[in-house]
């Protein structure tokens, strides 16, 4: 009798574990949870199985599972890009030349403030000795400051 009642038990754990497999299944975030979880459906399933528990809700835990499974392996297939063919790209990429163009113009349309900044900031430190104009950490003339490479 403690048998038949823990292999129900097991059987009603493999169809909810089934269960919340299928219902993670659906979303690409979810999608590899609702792997693990169909695959631990599984398992949990085929030992209620063994265990001579419910019959009939064995054998739908363990169909509800492999389906969690199924649809959790092919959401994260197709949203990686399995089975796609080459089309078009839903979002085109800029060409360099057009990278560097809107760059350049972005640029140009701060420097004039970058300069009065920079002006003001000379402004209110000291002149110092110290390598590196007085800052902590120094100067690096990298290109958010106007001083990257070609400028």
């Amino acid at each position: 009798m403690a048998d038949a009642g823990r292999g129900g038990g097991r059987t009603r754990a493999a169809l909810g574990f089934a269960l919340a497999g299928l219902a993670a299944s659906w979303n690409p975030i979810s999608a590899p949870l609702g792997l693990i979880v169909g695959l631990a459906a599984v398992f949990l399933s085929l030992r209620a199985l063994a265990a001579g528990g419910g019959r009939r809700a064995g054998r739908a835990a363990l169909a509800v599972s492999l389906l969690a499974v199924a649809a959790s392996g092919a959401v994260l297939g197709l949203t990686a890009g399995v089975g796609r063919s080459g089309g078009t790209p839903i979002v085109e990429a800029p060409a360099g030349a057009e990278v560097e163009r809107r760059l350049d113009a972005a640029a140009a349309e701060s420097r004039e403030a970058r300069e009065r900044a920079r002006a003001e900031l000379e402004a209110l430190e000291p002149p110092s000795s110290a390598p590196g104009g007085g800052r902590a950490g120094g100067r690096t003339g990298g290109a958010a400051s106007g001083g990257g490479p070609g400028r």
